[in-house]
């Protein structure tokens, strides 16, 4: 499941890491997207697929340039989404082929013609489609970016907290394309996945996460998995500041300084 938080804040075209396409500008900014170079936090092997193991064989499929079918992706804030989207087009990037991941939450930082050309690569990811959702240039400009890709036969995926049909989408030609093709819910983890996908992460980072300290930080915080995960990284932060490993009296320091820091605020 998901592994990590959102990391990245720009629209992110993946690729060898030599190249860089022109796809808009935020304002007062630089040209976007930038050249990304792999991230190895957003990748399949730090997804634990658990039940959604046939949604992953597929988006696992689509990263290695099998078929031409959209996928869209959908389930509740925590599921693996943007983790998956960004795993996929790491993989791509891997293979020297240019892909595009677009966060649509920062598209108040953008303008619509970062949709402009993205026919021309060999895939395109669209990260919470939810965020479009009745504002009607943007929604008239996917559209016509979703006729483009067709035509061009680049496969798009896409990853929404709504289904298809529960989408808040209004541009009736959009929405029904939306189910054109493949469509999977992704479904929440159980606490054994969070624990398992917890310690995945930290074996990523270098370092281990021992039963102990897991279980001690599910009962100290939220067990939502942003929460959860947001909680490792700073973990890890103040682990490798203080040159400590991470046990459960260190762990529960740094959880009373962060209460005693809420609680002034």
């Amino acid at each position: 499941m998901l592994l990590s938080g959102r990391s990245q804040q720009l629209p992110l075209t993946f690729s060898d890491g030599q190249g860089e396409d022109n796809l808009g500008q935020p304002s007062g900014s630089q040209q976007l997207p930038l050249a990304f170079n792999r991230c190895d936090v957003y990748d399949f092997e730090s997804y634990i697929p658990g039940i959604n193991k046939n949604a992953v064989d597929y988006l696992l499929n689509a990263a290695k340039g099998y078929g031409d079918k959209n996928i869209y992706i959908w389930g509740e804030e925590g599921a693996g989404k943007s983790h998956l989207l960004q795993a996929v087009c790491n993989s791509v990037a891997e293979t020297g082929r240019p892909c595009v991941y677009l966060p649509l939450t920062q598209i108040s930082d953008f303008t619509r013609e970062m949709f402009s050309s993205l026919e021309e690569l060999s895939l395109v990811c669209m990260d919470d489609m939810d965020e479009i959702a009745g504002k009607e240039d943007w929604e008239t400009a996917a559209f016509n970016l979703f006729n483009r890709l067709k035509d061009a036969q680049t496969p798009l995926i896409m990853s929404s907290r709504r289904s298809p049909n529960g989408s808040l989408i209004r541009l009736p030609d959009l929405k029904s394309r939306l189910s054109w093709d493949l469509t999977f819910r992704l479904q929440p983890m159980d606490e054994a996945l969070k624990i398992a996908a917890l310690k995945r992460r930290a074996e990523t980072r270098g370092f281990e996460l021992t039963d102990g300290v897991v279980e001690y930080l599910i009962k100290r915080v939220s067990r939502d998995a942003h929460n959860l995960f947001r909680w490792l990284d700073r973990l890890d932060k103040h682990s490798l500041i203080a040159q400590k490993k991470l046990t459960v009296p260190f762990v529960k320091q740094i959880l009373e300084e962060s209460e005693k820091i809420m609680s002034t605020r």
